[in-house]
């Protein structure tokens, strides 16, 4: 360790330490350490820095000073100051359309007046604004003058004013217009970000443009922060209705691993809407003393927990359940199977076509073959994450359920088997020492394995960084 620290120094800046400063003779060798754990290290290290900076300039230091073999974030870097970039480019559109928009008030306040003081003041202070209107109101202080000097005209006046008031009223028109269109921008950057913070900060700006928007804002805002509240122990649950449906392999559907079809019937229940994340089992992990799961540095907070076992999926279940006096499990695999084609019996529950995934789930696609390097048949579509991505960030199926396919895989509670004999309705015991099902692939799954009946069995004590877990409720 102390030996990457005194390497990692000098590769930061560029200089030997001072005691090696006069060693010639260790110049070579030195030059060939650099351990790739190191590398991984330091270009890590240096990427978490552009990102608390959070800085055009501090990700492009970053791309510029790593190693092309070594930039293990160039596509989070890349992406990032693509989104500063077209993120000021809407502040600096929203700012001219402010400065018009006040342009336009300032010589609409001047035609309701209708006085030579008042053109004067809109000519002397529309600078900052662009002075849009300097040849009407120009016109019009020669009007007013040639009013006061020939009464004779006062007729002309007249009808000028009355053309000047239409105008008025167009402009205010305009004005309406335009802070519609501010309004509407606003609201558009806070329903991209789809924060708390992003429509608090719209709403606590938006008199200025009208406050269009008031209502779905606010609507929003109450939604996130119940979901929040909720979700800091709990996760949001949606009911369904039990009833019949035909598991796996129905007519026409290709793509699983299933080896037959048949008719199986599953009570109501509620099931998560999305898989357990990071936050939610870090509470489990510090309130019950385990060790918090690797996130492989992919991120924790509403990424889906990985290297999680069924054990361990298990324990949050019941731990949950004790906390909240509700009765939460894993879900069998048929109850996951159901709640995922959501009254479906295509391939998956968007339609057939593999390469539609990419609006549904994070899936094995082109950005995870440019940078996991798999060789494996993937998705021709880029969903734009290359490893897990937050819960939530891709369409639901027909019942509000997120990532059924895609993200993780996830485990149920019942033992794996190769024909369905009935053990897909019931969890196993945990003293069962046989495979568990797991179902929906994940973020490294090709076309074969993105499909409501795929599924595979991995034992109950094994994890791994594509394998996660929801919960339903009795």
């Amino acid at each position: 360790m102390a030996a990457g620290l005194f390497l990692g120094g000098w590769w930061l800046t560029g200089k030997p330490p001072w005691p090696l400063t006069n060693w010639r003779w260790l110049d070579a060798r030195l030059a060939e350490v650099e351990p790739a754990p190191l590398r991984a290290a330091l270009d890590r290290s240096a990427f978490e820095r552009a990102r608390r900076d959070d800085t055009e300039a501090s990700y492009q230091a970053y791309l510029e000073r790593c190693d092309a073999n070594s930039c293990a974030y160039r596509a989070q870097a890349e992406a990032r100051i693509a989104a500063l970039r077209r993120s000021a480019a809407e502040a600096e559109q929203a700012a001219q359309l402010q400065r018009k928009a006040a342009d336009l008030k300032a010589y609409t306040q001047a035609i309701n007046a209708d006085t030579k003081a008042a053109y004067q003041g809109y000519l002397d202070n529309c600078a900052a604004n662009g002075c849009g209107f300097r040849a009407q109101a120009e016109q019009r202080l020669d009007a007013l003058q040639i009013r006061r000097e020939r009464s004779e005209e006062q007729a002309a006046l007249a009808r000028g004013a009355a053309d000047q008031a239409a105008r008025a009223t167009e402009l205010e028109q305009q004005i309406e217009q335009l802070s519609e269109a501010l309004d509407r921008t606003a609201f558009e950057r806070a329903k991209r970000a789809d924060t708390e913070t992003a429509y608090r900060s719209y709403l606590d700006n938006c008199n200025a443009t009208g406050c269009w928007h008031r209502e779905p804002a606010e609507i929003r805002l109450a939604q996130l922060t119940a979901r929040m509240r909720r979700f800091a122990y709990e996760p949001e649950m949606v009911p369904l209705d039990g009833r019949c449906f035909q598991m796996s392999s129905p007519a026409r559907r290709d793509n699983n691993r299933a080896s037959r079809s048949q008719q199986v019937c599953v009570d109501a229940f509620k099931i998560a809407r999305h898989e357990i994340t990071f936050s939610q089992y870090d509470l489990f992990a510090r309130a019950t003393g385990r060790d918090a799961p690797d996130d492989e540095g992919w991120g924790r907070g509403d990424r889906p927990v990985i290297n999680v076992s069924w054990e361990d999926a298990t324990a949050y279940a019941a731990w949950l359940t004790e906390l909240t006096g509700r009765s939460y499990r894993l879900p069998t695999e048929a109850e996951w199977e159901y709640a995922a084609r959501a009254g479906t019996e295509t391939t998956r529950h968007w339609g057939n076509a593999p390469n539609d995934a990419c609006t549904f789930a994070n899936v094995h696609d082109q950005a995870s073959r440019r940078e996991n390097r798999l060789s494996s048949p993937h998705h021709a579509c880029d969903d734009g994450y290359a490893k897990t991505a937050p819960v939530g960030r891709f369409k639901p199926n027909a019942w509000g359920l997120h990532d059924m396919l895609g993200n993780v895989w996830e485990w149920t509670c019942s033992v794996y088997g190769g024909e369905f004999d009935g053990i897909e309705q019931r969890c196993a015991s945990a003293g069962h020492a046989g495979f568990r099902s797991i179902r929906g692939g994940s973020w490294h799954s090709g076309p074969r394995h993105i499909a409501s009946a795929a599924r595979s069995g991995v034992l109950p004590d094994k994890m791994y960084g594509g394998l996660g877990f929801r919960v339903v409720e009795d």
